[in-house]
């Protein structure tokens, strides 16, 4: 580099010449990690640092005595040498990114964003400029890419500055609020929320900027946003301090929560209306079925054994049935239940688990039953697991059409799940009819066996109600059939409505 203009004053005040001082300056600006330039009073490069020339594209010398604005795009020179002038006149530093991006240029042609420093600098010759390059391309690439994520944000994003003022929004903000970006941005928070909230809002925006933290909103409070006309309704928020130039910075993630709380109502209706069903079930129900029953015995006991033999068989055909109804009605009633997850949580020994169903179950005969278990115990809640393989193996019995059969349960760990299989060698379950045996009240073939057909029903609530899943396996034109119970080795709750 060359160096036309001597920076020195007339008495550098370190005891050497003007020339070690300028050599002493050299190195300083050569190791500053920043592009440097300096110009004269001509507006010419008289130095320029290697950070610069690998910056810009340039080699050696070839910067040196050429105008500045070389360096900067045609479009934005005016202001730039504007900014220069008020800089040298002033002799006060400036920054002069101009309040918007501005671009270098490139040897090649190519624009790159920059930040450029301005200096004054005053030396024996006269007064000097010194600016300072910074390549923010990557830092502006970052901010792209940080517009687009908040832009593609599927829930509403709002920026808030220290003054609760938005500075930036989304797409999904404009449409939830159902104002323009224009009318957001410069305005503060509090215009989103109802009259009645603002003013403790300043408060809490407050509070939350002593002691920021990634959090949920008003958490146990039900939150209320208000749109442009007037209207309400819920949200849910969640906070994200952000770092800034301008600090304080806080991002805010809005989702409309409107249609969840209208169907968590719902669903407490319906709990509420099946709780009232479950009630009406077991005492309203079962009273008059008593009484049939009661009054069937009271018949039997009157005729003293010489009723006709048509009679007795039909006062038989009567228990019967009201022994099937109670049992319907027992069934609704663990249905009904079934969809709220236990919460007796024990360690369950699976061996001994199913060997206790195996021993109470009915097996037929000439039925062989093989348990292959390659699972280590686990707690959970026992009493809807242990409903669950007593339905499926009974059904592995119940339903098969054959006087011997085989029937295999298999129990093996995979991963945070114990899976169940029970698998028979009996008629199979067409494909038509796999979807509908999961359905309350659905059974296959006339009689069904007596059943209620709830059983397989009742195991799918119980399953899914305890974060599991249950699947069927039946090929058509091949016997036997599997179910596939996928159960969590770590107890499942519920997250509360």
């Amino acid at each position: 580099m060359d160096m036309h203009t001597e920076l020195a004053p007339a008495s550098s005040g370190f005891g050497s010449t003007r020339e070690s001082f300028e050599q002493m300056m050299r190195q300083v600006i050569e190791f500053t990690p920043s592009g440097v330039v300096v110009t004269g009073t001509d507006n010419r490069i008289v130095l320029v640092n290697s950070q610069l020339e690998s910056m810009f594209g340039y080699a050696g010398a070839d910067l040196v005595d050429r105008p500045i604005e070389c360096l900067i795009p045609e479009r934005f020179r005016t202001r730039h040498e504007m900014y220069r002038e008020d800089c040298r006149s002033a002799r006060v530093s400036r920054r002069s990114d101009f309040g918007r991006e501005l671009l270098g240029l490139r040897s090649n042609g190519a624009e790159f964003p920059v930040e450029i420093a301005i200096h004054s600098l005053r030396t024996y010759k006269g007064t000097l400029v010194s600016e300072t390059f910074v390549d923010i391309s990557e830092r502006k690439s970052l901010e792209k890419m940080f517009q687009r994520v908040v832009e593609a944000a599927p829930c509403g994003m709002l920026m808030i500055d220290t003054r609760g003022v938005v500075v930036l929004v989304n797409p999904q903000a404009e449409s939830m609020f159902g104002y323009t970006r224009d009318e957001l941005v410069g305005n503060p928070l509090e215009m989103l929320l109802p009259e009645r909230f603002r003013a403790a809002h300043g408060k809490h925006r407050g509070d939350f900027a002593k002691v920021p933290s990634i959090r949920q909103m008003g958490v146990g409070r039900d939150l209320t946003a208000r749109r442009k006309d007037g209207s309400e309704f819920s949200v849910e928020i969640g906070l994200n301090p952000v770092a800034g130039d301008e600090g304080g910075l806080v991002l805010a993630a809005v989702t409309d929560i409107t249609r969840r709380k209208s169907m968590q109502l719902e669903l407490r209706q319906a709990n509420s209306n099946l709780e009232e069903f479950t009630y009406a079930a077991s005492h309203d129900l079962k009273s008059p079925l008593r009484g049939i029953s009661d009054l069937v015995e009271w018949i039997v006991e009157d005729l003293g054994g010489a009723e006709p033999q048509e009679v007795s068989r039909n006062l038989g055909r009567v228990r019967d049935r009201v022994q099937r109804l109670e049992r319907v009605i027992d069934d609704l009633l663990a249905y009904a239940r079934a969809g709220t997850a236990f919460t007796d949580a024990v360690q369950v020994d699976i061996e001994e688990l199913i060997a206790g169903i195996l021993e109470v179950l009915p097996r037929p005969a000439n039925f062989i039953v093989s348990v292959q278990i390659k699972a280590t115990p686990f707690i959970t809640n026992k009493a809807p697991l242990e409903s669950v393989l007593r339905n499926l193996i009974d059904n592995a019995f119940k339903h098969h059409d054959l006087t011997a059969g085989a029937i295999t349960i298999r129990v093996e760990d995979t991963g945070r799940y114990c899976v169940f299989t029970v698998a028979d060698d009996g008629p199979g379950i067409p494909s038509a009819s796999q979807e509908r045996v999961f359905r309350i009240f659905q059974t296959l073939g006339a009689d069904a066996n007596g059943h209620s057909g709830i059983g397989l029903a009742l195991s799918k609530r119980l399953v899914e109600a305890h974060g599991g899943w249950i699947k069927l396996d039946s090929a058509a034109g091949v016997r036997g059939t599997a179910f596939h119970v996928w159960w969590p080795r770590f107890q499942y709750r519920k997250a509360p409505d």
